[in-house]
């Protein structure tokens, strides 16, 4: 007698969780694309002057939804030859990171000219050489992609 009701009270305790469950509903499936960085501006081998500005322009886009993008520019290391008597040389560097895309959208397009070359003065000069462009995107999921440019400063 005491079996069947344990398997009573188990069929019914199964029958009420069955119940319970959402019918016809699939379970949620993870983002794991990432967002896509196509970039118009600067473009590769691009040459600048030191007191000028790089401009940026680039579509942003994610199946899902857009978070944040992150722009930095930084020399790309070589070896350097130190002279006396010389303006000190300086790399130019710069980071911006940004959460300006608009609230839910798949794609936007940024278009941004405030990335300023710092001048050439008679005590300090801007490095010139390679730089990388590097731009970071970061899709709703979290995922991240990132793409470099290479360009100069002279």
């Amino acid at each position: 007698m005491i079996n069947k009701i344990k398997f009573l009270f188990f069929i019914s305790l199964l029958l009420a969780t069955l119940w319970d469950c959402k019918k016809g509903e699939p379970a949620p499936v993870p983002d794991t694309t990432k967002p896509t960085i196509t970039i118009a501006q600067p473009t590769a081998g691009q040459i600048f002057v030191a007191g000028n500005t790089i401009p940026f322009k680039a579509t942003f886009s994610d199946n899902d939804l857009l978070k944040s993008y992150e722009i930095a520019v930084s020399k790309v290391s070589t070896s350097a030859l130190i002279l006396k008597n010389v303006p000190t040389s300086v790399p130019f560097s710069y980071v911006k990171s940004s959460t300006s895309f608009t609230a839910g959208v798949r794609q936007q397009e940024i278009d941004i000219s405030d990335i300023v070359i710092p001048a050439n003065t008679a005590t300090t000069i801007t490095t010139p050489g390679k730089y990388n462009f590097k731009v970071n995107c970061v899709d709703g999921s979290n995922n991240s992609t990132e793409t470099t440019v290479e360009i100069n400063i002279n």
